[in-house]
């Protein structure tokens, strides 16, 4: 009796088969099939095979959603323990609207605080910011901060951390890709070991006012170990004793430069002004730096050139008509004998 329960599941996967791949041809699906009483036993069969064809595929969809999509792992007690110990050694500025650690609450997952970013398969923080939330006090060299060792992006731009100069223990941050400490009134030299971060794509340490010192051999550890910086902005750096002729030697890949207030004294190399990729060149309030413009082609990808307040002079260059992406161009207090009428 099993055996002829047997025989005819297999008679009706074939019949299915036939049903597949030969029903758009009537003439061989009737002669196949040959005798009309399997018809009903076809039917009832393939009602309750597609069933569970389509049960089976949704329990295949759900494993393979499961599976692609594992759970995200939580921050490890240790993180949230440095990143709550941090938030305590600061006062928020009374005016500040809303703070970003207002979130922060001990027993919470820290992964789900806001301006914190974890790595998904293992919990560890890889991101932080905290810039514009009011923090007013000092980071110094035993802050919890640096216990977090998998950072690779810190933005904590726009607070006030005085009196504090920039700890050496940033260089610590050997993953760090993204570092933004502008406007928070750090004072002091920069560090050197802020230049031993290689894989910098975004450094700025730009100052409200000029409270921040970066000298030669700290740009000569720049210009060696930041070979992947794709962004460097240092406003109101006091770079004073740096050789103005060494900036020819940043990465070429640049695509943003900003140098504005930087007592730079010199000549500017016009090389800078043909990199491949910069788009943004601000060198405005230098009244020390001189530079001949080079000629330009319509090629060159500059949407954003600020001289303004400099000692450039001479004959502004009819080529800089070709600078086909350009939507700024500040000039104002140069010395330039003549302006193109190609330039609005």
């Amino acid at each position: 009796m099993h055996k002829r329960k047997e025989e005819n599941a297999e008679d009706v996967c074939i019949y299915i088969y036939m049903f597949i791949f030969i029903f758009p041809y009537p003439k061989f699906a009737f002669a196949l099939l040959g005798k009309k009483k399997m018809w009903g036993l076809f039917w009832h069969y393939l009602v309750l095979c597609l069933f569970f064809l389509l049960f089976h595929l949704q329990v295949i969809s759900s494993s393979s959603f499961n599976s692609s999509s594992p759970l995200q792992k939580l921050c490890s007690p240790e993180q949230s323990s440095a990143l709550l110990r941090f938030k305590n050694t600061f006062t928020i500025n009374e005016y500040s609207s809303s703070s970003k650690t207002d979130s922060w609450k001990e027993g919470s997952d820290c992964c789900t605080w806001d301006g914190v970013t974890c790595d998904r398969f293992t919990g560890h923080v890889i991101g932080l910011d905290l810039s514009s939330c009011g923090l007013i006090g000092p980071i110094n060299d035993s802050s919890s901060l640096f216990n977090l060792h998998h950072l690779q992006k810190l933005n904590l731009a726009d607070n006030i951390f005085d009196p504090s100069t920039i700890s050496p223990k940033f260089g610590q941050f050997t993953k760090l890709t993204h570092l933004n400490l502008s406007s928070s009134n750090f004072y002091g030299l920069v560090p050197t070991e802020i230049f031993h971060l290689s894989k910098l794509v975004l450094l700025h340490l730009s100052s409200d006012f000029d409270y921040l010192k970066l000298r030669q051999q700290g740009f000569k550890n720049l210009l060696q170990n930041l070979t992947e910086l794709r962004y460097l902005h240092l406003e109101n750096v006091d770079m004073s004793s740096v050789a103005v002729g060494s900036f020819v030697n940043l990465s070429s890949s640049l695509i943003s430069l900003s140098l504005q207030s930087n007592y730079m004294q010199g000549k500017f190399p016009n090389d800078l002004f043909r990199f491949p990729f910069l788009q943004l060149l601000r060198l405005s309030d230098n009244q020390n730096i001189t530079v001949n413009l080079p000629n330009f082609n319509r090629s060159n990808p500059l949407k954003l050139l600020d001289l303004s307040s400099t000692n450039f002079s001479g004959k502004l260059p009819d080529t800089i008509g070709n600078l086909m992406h350009l939507n700024h161009l500040r000039l104002s207090g140069c010395k330039f004998r003549r302006v193109n009428s190609a330039v609005t």
